[in-house]
């Protein structure tokens, strides 16, 4: 089950992150600014906080396996809306239809993660998960970014809507339910759960499901999980957004440039996802993730010197340069996730697990919608080389918080 659902989280984080590569692109072509792009991905962010707890409700109602295939199928319809866009108006619509369906993938595929699995191994199964996420969010830059630079931006959208609509038809028979489901006894409690999370017919139902959310126990780890939650998306959305654009920018060179250090971002985030998820079930978890989140602040801090770069270092050495350190920044801003991951799964018991993830989701899209929004301004009034490495600021606020955790573990 881990691998199939690690699978539809690659599709998920893949559209999540369709537009940064093509930033640059947009600003030329459509005449916008960075602000307005960076709304481009808060709207999207906005959409998918709104809509976590409603869809966990819905799943409740439908099945998890029945919103998940609907779900990655919208955000395929989003995408392909969005290459067919002829102004920024319509991207945003477009954007706002990808954010709602992509709001039924989390709450519903880490709750069934983390009610099969044990305290041993919930770290190793996060990392997996995550780096399921990764390797999807890491073909954005590659396919999109790729593809946009020799046939537009266009082409490269409208073939990633294409290669969503084969990755859920792929899912649907991949997708295998958790072994201690059973299905329902129509001649038992009507509100028996049904084989892939639903529940059968009643009108008390989404009363019932939408107010299972205030049965989560508010503890002191789980308000200080929901602020980490959302400074980790915040940090990790705003890098995503404006990587490509700020390399681009701070070596003249063009987007496919940017979306070298973009993808190496990536890759290092995909590889540390597997190694930091083992570790969290090895180690203590807050303090992982204290050393995780300063790595970041002085890695991030350190990019300003990227855009002081000699102009006449050969393209060979630039590219390696880049590759490396934003390699590097991804291995150690990425390890944050699965810890991070790891210690929610242990507040999580199987009576409220989905309502708690739908809770830390909704936190999680909050971030997500907070970053590229709130960088795209900096970005605009500062210029992008101040306003990128900035976010290290972020990355200090988040150190503090996991030293909080590791002291209340104590």
């Amino acid at each position: 089950m881990v691998g199939s659902i690690s699978l539809g989280h690659g599709a998920n984080e893949f559209f999540s992150v369709a537009l940064p590569p093509i930033i640059p692109l947009l600003v030329t072509d459509l005449g916008i600014s960075y602000a307005q792009a960076g709304f481009l991905l808060t709207i999207f962010f906005v959409m998918y906080s709104i809509f976590q707890l409603p869809a966990g409700v819905l799943a409740d109602r439908v099945g998890k396996k029945r919103l998940l295939v609907a779900g990655l199928a919208g955000m395929s319809g989003g995408i392909a809306l969005a290459a067919t866009a002829g102004s920024y108006e319509t991207l945003l619509i477009a954007q706002a239809i990808a954010g709602i369906s992509g709001s039924t993938f989390h709450p519903t595929g880490m709750s069934l993660i983390s009610d099969v699995e044990t305290g041993s191994t919930e770290g190793k199964a996060m990392g997996v998960f995550g780096f399921g996420g990764m390797v999807g969010t890491m073909a954005s830059p590659v396919l999109i970014g790729g593809l946009a630079v020799f046939a537009g931006w266009r082409v490269a959208l409208g073939v990633a809507a294409i290669l969503g609509i084969v990755v859920t038809l792929v899912f649907i028979p991949l997708f295998s339910e958790p072994s201690d489901e059973q299905p329902a006894d129509h001649s038992a409690d009507e509100r028996q759960p049904r084989p892939d999370g639903g529940r059968s017919f009643s009108f008390r139902s989404p009363l019932r499901s939408a107010m299972r959310v205030l049965n989560v126990p508010l503890t002191r780890g789980i308000a200080v999980l929901f602020c980490v939650t959302v400074l980790i998306s915040l940090q990790s959305r705003a890098i995503q957004t404006f990587t490509t654009s700020y390399i681009a920018a701070g070596t003249g060179g063009s987007a496919s440039v940017g979306n070298l250090g973009f993808f190496a971002l990536l890759l290092g985030g995909s590889l540390s996802s597997l190694w930091a998820g083992s570790l969290s079930d090895r180690f203590d978890r807050g303090s992982l993730g204290v050393v995780a989140a300063l790595g970041t602040a002085l890695l991030v801090g350190a990019t300003v010197f990227v855009a002081r770069l000699p102009s006449g270092i050969p393209t060979e050495l630039l590219f390696a340069f880049l590759a490396i350190w934003f390699f590097v920044i991804g291995a150690v801003m990425y390890a944050c996730v699965p810890v991070k991951n790891a210690l929610i799964s242990e507040q999580a018991e199987r009576e409220f697990s989905g309502s708690l993830f739908g809770v830390i989701q909704t936190a999680s899209a909050i971030g997500s919608a907070s970053g590229p929004a709130v960088f795209g301004v900096l970005a605009t009034d500062w210029g992008i080389g101040a306003a990128y490495p900035a976010i290290a600021a972020v990355s200090l606020t988040l150190a503090a918080l996991f030293f909080v955790l590791s002291r209340i573990a104590d």
